[in-house]
């Protein structure tokens, strides 16, 4: 501990947060898991795509993982960054370690797609428009991208 004034109104402003985040959190949950159902829904529908992980209602509610047949996931990211979309290539505990996913191996994913997956992570605060913005690059960009594939 440090000597000093505590800062109370600081204090008293994160209890005030804490609470309303408990208070609201089984709805930020389902607003999540159907923003992930409609998302991973007009994901599927894209060719050479594939949606890692669990069925909706299973698992983290503000994550999809999604490999694409063709195209690296650094140039996908890449692409989307210059259109505002910022998304990772790694899972968030391997930020420091470029090696490949050994959970993305161990759910048998292709060899062609260890290298194509990247991560999507949202909150209570993204909105369905965001994701269909979302959707509507990756129809725009991956046909471009995969024109450049090195064989």
């Amino acid at each position: 501990m440090r000597s000093g004034t505590d800062n109370v109104p600081g204090i008293a402003g994160l209890a005030v947060a804490a609470k309303e985040t408990i208070d609201s959190m089984e709805d930020n949950v389902a607003k999540m898991y159907e923003l992930r159902k409609s998302f991973t829904e007009s994901l599927s529908e894209i060719e050479n795509v594939r949606i890692n992980g669990p069925e909706n209602g299973v698992g983290a509610p503000h994550i999809v993982s999604l490999s694409v047949k063709g195209v690296r996931a650094e140039v996908l990211l890449h692409a989307l960054e210059e259109k505002g979309i910022y998304v990772s290539a790694g899972s968030a505990c391997s930020s420091n370690k470029p090696a490949v996913s050994e959970t993305l191996k161990s759910i048998g994913l292709d060899k062609d797609l260890l290298g194509s997956t990247i991560r999507f992570s949202f909150s209570s605060f993204t909105t369905k428009e965001e994701l269909d913005e979302t959707v509507k690059a990756l129809k725009e960009l991956l046909p471009v991208l995969r024109k450049f594939v090195r064989r």
